[in-house]
């Protein structure tokens, strides 16, 4: 049974003025070659030395009760750049996973990784005259290739918590372990609308989206049974 921190994806862009042949290399990297051209590919190392360096200042210096030390992480989860092999890569683009606390905005987020960032780049020599773009959030991660989820805190005196908590028991034979994910869902919506809800279901973490993603049988069986039982409770209960 868990609450949640929140998420927001974003792409950071880096572009070139212009479209080199990769016969221009030499110029751009020896002594003496005179071209003030990068190739944007190499540049995003910088952006993601930023972001590493953030990631780990927000785990030395941000917590919030119900978290593991660190949660708050920076992923850059999927990169794209370059034309063809027979040019210098002319634009690259990160796009990147943010997690933060219940107790932050999103606004608030946006404005540190664009400082930190902008930061880096303001002290390479080219990318200082060519700054990183910023796009942030979204509806949908296939239609807009980002979105943003709220964060759920959980209130642990609701009467529905505790029925949930007794029908986990009757049906597991064992307590409910109440945290807060490491991971988001669309619970998050919930809380952003001040609707009470928590996280509940079958399956452990490590088997999310990865390769044959499953469930044991037993614990799908239970969690049936834990959720008949507090809907059928809940449902019959008085106002």
């Amino acid at each position: 049974m868990q609450g949640q921190g929140g998420v927001i994806t974003g792409w950071i862009t880096l572009r070139s003025p212009h479209t080199y042949h990769d016969g221009n290399r030499i110029s751009m990297v020896q002594t003496g070659g005179g071209l003030k051209a990068a190739s944007m590919v190499e540049k995003m190392v910088i952006v993601i030395q930023a972001l590493q360096t953030l990631e780990r200042y927000w785990g030395i210096t941000k917590s919030y009760p119900g978290f593991k030390p660190g949660t708050d992480t920076i992923n850059p989860a999927y990169i794209q750049g370059g034309i063809h092999p027979a040019f210098v890569a002319d634009e690259a683009k990160l796009w990147i996973t943010v997690h933060f606390y219940p107790n932050e905005t999103v606004e608030g987020i946006e404005k540190e990784v664009e400082d930190e960032v902008i930061a880096a780049a303001k002290a390479d020599p080219w990318l200082r005259d060519n700054l990183p773009t910023f796009n942030w959030g979204g509806d949908s991660m296939l239609v807009d290739k980002g979105e943003v989820f709220p964060s759920l805190e959980l209130d642990l005196r609701h009467p529905a918590m505790k029925l949930l908590q007794d029908t986990h028991t009757a049906a597991f034979g064992d307590h409910p372990v109440i945290g807060m994910s490491t991971s988001v869902s669309d619970g998050g919506w919930f809380g952003y609308y001040h609707i009470p809800a928590v996280v509940y279901g079958p399956g452990e973490l490590v088997e999310a989206h990865s390769d044959n993603e499953s469930a044991s049988f037993e614990q799908l069986l239970n969690y049936t049974k834990s959720i008949a039982a507090f809907v059928a409770d809940w449902c019959s209960s008085k106002k």
